[in-house]
């Protein structure tokens, strides 16, 4: 049934014009791929024709909306708040609280169709499921919605070749993505629950949406120089690689939705997410100069640097952490986060590393909204490790710091600090 109904939403799409300078034909792939995989029981819970439109109808609502050509979207297009994009990743405060009300209008409708005055709620609530999703589709594309860099810098470090050289599609501003005859390889996935809670669904999807936009940009230059210098076969896998690992955030995306619209969350599921290492997630850190030996970058995820900037994994006093930030001091690790229903308290071990020098003292501080909420004394090689804790806001949106303290008189290559398994706790 699933094949059946995979092909069948495909020939459709297939036939349908691109429009998109994002993934283009890439999100008719990503969508069907991503229903494909979707449970048996949730399969069921919908007719054929409900599918359909979430992998057709739906798939491109924004785009057809953009420039105010279609008013007739506003209602699944304009969400409440800062205005914003829904093709790019946005700041936290603009996109955390839209994700949250497109999860709410979905979930809403498909629990309790008769409280709305609609002609069918179900097939309304696909309409702002499909926005969303191709919202989480557009980063995941190396084009515009990824690309760190513009054409014009791209031009210089990868110039084109005589005979391309007023070609703009293999650009990181262009339609790189939208071309091709890339294809998403058949492949066994199980969706993952993003979280039991509206809330947490919402935090935990922006930070795969900023994840899905690293990745992609990751893979600009490789397309770049395949078009460019060589024959294109590198740029087609690269392609169908991200095409892939976005569809399986979209299959993730629409299983999480619902299992939360029919009230069905697995007990055992759901606890994976009792408590969220910080070191899994994106910091909002600007990198900039600090002290040696971490000078050029403030910290590095789940290692450290010794004095002589040789990679170690993270250790205090005789305990390894697989999890966490080495961080030069001083230095500060940054994050905005959505609380509601989700985690109370933030936990973590502190200490210097094993390999910090004689000299070394550091104060550890965690800050939520500019206040110091704990702290270390001043540590040193000789102190037992220290664990911080503090209880978190219920504000819907707040700033997170983990922020680290030279001592007096420390010497910078002496303070190599850890963050251990920091860690928000249910």
């Amino acid at each position: 049934m699933k094949h059946l109904l995979t092909s069948a939403i495909l020939c459709l799409l297939l036939l349908q014009p691109t429009v998109s300078f994002g993934w283009g034909r890439g999100h008719d792939l990503i969508r069907a791929w991503a229903i494909e995989h979707l449970p048996a029981w949730q399969q069921e819970k919908l007719d054929d024709k409900y599918w359909k439109a979430l992998g057709k109808n739906y798939n491109k609502l924004q785009d057809q909306h953009a420039g105010g050509k279609a008013p007739h979207l506003d209602k699944y297009c304009l969400p409440p708040g800062p205005q914003l994009s829904l093709h790019d990743v946005n700041s936290p405060e603009k996109s955390i609280p839209a994700m949250q009300w497109y999860l709410e209008q979905t979930i809403a409708r498909i629990q309790h169709p008769n409280k709305f005055d609609e002609d069918d709620p179900v097939d309304e609530a696909l309409k702002f499921l499909g926005v969303l999703c191709h919202w989480n589709e557009d980063p995941g594309s190396p084009s515009a919605h990824s690309s760190p860099v513009n054409e014009a810098a791209l031009r210089i470090l990868l110039p084109p070749t005589p005979d391309k050289v007023n070609l703009n599609y293999t650009f990181g501003y262009g339609g790189i993505s939208n071309v091709g005859t890339f294809e998403i390889p058949e492949a066994e996935y199980a969706p993952k629950l993003l979280g039991g809670s509206i809330d947490e669904v919402a935090l935990r999807l922006y930070q795969h949406q900023v994840l899905l936009e690293r990745n992609a940009a990751a893979g600009i230059i490789p397309i770049v120089q395949s078009i460019q210098y060589g024959d294109g076969t590198l740029a087609e896998k690269t392609r169908s690689r991200l095409a892939h690992r976005n569809a399986e955030h979209i299959a993730d995306l629409c299983y999480t939705v619902f299992c939360l619209a029919y009230d069905r969350i697995d007990a055992e599921e759901a606890r994976q997410w009792d408590e969220q290492n910080l070191s899994s997630w994106l910091s909002e850190t600007i990198p900039r100069m600090t002290t040696h030996p971490y000078y050029v970058t403030p910290f590095l995820v789940d290692q450290g640097f010794d004095a002589g900037r040789k990679l170690h994994p993270l250790k205090i006093g005789k305990k390894n952490y697989a999890k966490g930030f080495g961080a030069g001091v001083p230095s500060s690790i940054d994050f905005t986060l959505t609380n509601g229903d989700c985690y109370q308290k933030i936990v973590c071990d502190v200490g210097l590393h094993l390999l910090a020098g004689a000299t070394g003292t550091v104060k550890f501080q965690i800050l939520i909204d500019g206040k110091v909420v704990a702290e270390s004394k001043f540590l040193t090689t000789q102190d037992s490790t220290v664990i911080l804790s503090a209880d978190l806001p219920s504000e819907k949106l707040f700033k997170l710091k983990l922020v680290t303290v030279a001592g007096e008189g420390s010497e910078s290559l002496h303070n190599l600090a850890v963050w251990g398994e920091p860690r928000l706790v249910k």
